[in-house]
């Protein structure tokens, strides 16, 4: 068991010019001390076991630190005697790693270290949630994330309007298990996060239709043939086709895609990891040349946006405004408009995968293999398998055929 005394540590080195020492606590645990500072500060000739002679108040302060380290160390229970001394101290001398780890500081900590490895989207993710949780509660710690918790927050996420609910409650469990992961140490037995609550509390996922989510034949020939009124609408139209040519790629992908290589686009998806190899069709080599990048770019995307985040509000901007431009045209040349109030970039991977589907014929799994889906039950297969892309070529040139 751990012990605790207030001592001073000898030597001129340790005496302030004003004659002072600071009075530091000593722990003493498996028979090895170290020492935790204080705000105190004594004339070292007054100092006696432990105690000042002759003040009161200072005292008390000492008497104070020394049950609030022993309260500390009593919370550790049994988890204490796997400590190092040094570990020890560390815990009892930080208030918010002394049993009572703060979730809302370590998820504030994740964020930074999305945003130094330039995961954006991680990050905005991150940051939608934690919003949410600091509008629940100011102060939350692991050991209050429980299955009352994760209910009553399911029941405020839905009051503030959120839909995909299941997608906060993945990343809030990613946080969680990053925490788990840093504080607990199996192999020694030191479970600091001991707490798991998200084996109880399961939230249905959203599911959306391809048909919320995707543009018919029609449609889409629609948007690709819309005359511009702005460069944001122009920005929208481009990178709708840019998708579509190159089979739903996604939009982080897209703005930092390379220069091309014997006439295929190749690139490994952000998401995923799943590697690419598109062959340079006409419709997508116009577009090339139209605004080809430098300094190894395939577009000049990132030369005219500042990062990835503006670049993708602006697509959305000018496809919003294309969305309502062609639903006001409709409406006044035919009284009546089918087409989408509002579309974004992800709709091009929608659109691109149900036309192939129900319009081109080809079947599922060709489709899965062009968008670079992994199937689970033949993943071990998958690795013996050399792809062959006149496959993936031949499919997109049905899409392409259909819509240009």
């Amino acid at each position: 068991m751990a012990t605790f005394r207030a001592v001073i540590l000898k030597g001129k080195v340790h005496i302030k010019q004003d004659g002072t020492t600071n009075v530091k606590i000593r722990v003493t645990h498996n028979r090895k001390p170290d020492y935790i500072s204080t705000d105190l500060y004594v004339n070292p000739n007054k100092f006696k076991k432990g105690y000042l002679t002759g003040d009161t108040y200072v005292n008390s302060r000492i008497t104070d630190y020394l049950k609030m380290y022993s309260d500390r160390y009593i919370a550790l229970k049994g988890q204490a005697e796997k400590l190092t001394v040094q570990e020890l101290k560390k815990i009892l001398a930080n208030k918010d790693q002394s049993g009572e780890i703060d979730f809302l500081a370590f998820a504030a900590q994740y964020m930074q270290e999305l945003e130094a490895k330039g995961k954006s989207g991680s990050y905005r993710g991150s940051r939608g949630l934690i919003t949410h949780l600091k509008g629940f509660a100011s102060k939350i710690n692991f050991s209050d994330i429980n299955t009352q918790f994760l209910n009553h927050f399911e029941e405020y996420l839905r009051k503030e309007g959120v839909n995909d609910i299941h997608t906060y409650f993945a990343r809030l469990r990613l946080i969680f298990n990053r925490g788990r992961d840093f504080y607990n140490d199996e192999d020694r037995g030191i479970i600091r996060i001991p707490n798991y609550p998200f084996k109880k509390v399961k939230i249905k996922k959203t599911v959306h239709s391809a048909n919320e989510h995707s543009l018919t034949v029609a449609q889409a020939r629609r948007l690709l043939s819309y005359q511009p009124k702005n460069e944001r609408e122009q920005l929208g139209k481009d990178v709708f086709a840019i998708m579509i040519c190159l089979m739903g790629i996604n939009a982080i992908d897209l703005f930092y895609l390379k220069e091309p290589s014997k006439n295929r686009v190749d690139y490994t998806r952000s998401k995923t990891g799943r590697k690419y190899s598109i062959k340079i069709e006409p419709e997508l080599q116009g577009l090339i040349d139209r605004i080809s990048g430098s300094g190894g770019q395939l577009f000049n995307f990132a030369e005219r946006y500042q990062n990835f985040a503006v670049f993708h509000k602006a697509v959305n901007t000018g496809l919003k405004s294309i969305c309502k431009a062609i639903r006001d045209q409709e409406l006044t040349e035919l009284k009546k408009t089918e087409f989408p109030e509002n579309i974004t970039s992800n709709w091009a991977r929608h659109t691109w995968a149900t036309i192939a589907r129900n319009e081109c014929g080809i079947n599922k799994d060709d489709v899965a293999l062009c968008l670079g889906h992994v199937d689970t039950d033949n993943r071990v297969t998958d690795m013996y398998i050399k792809y062959d892309y006149s496959i993936i070529d031949g499919a997109n040139r049905k899409v392409l055929g259909k819509l240009f």
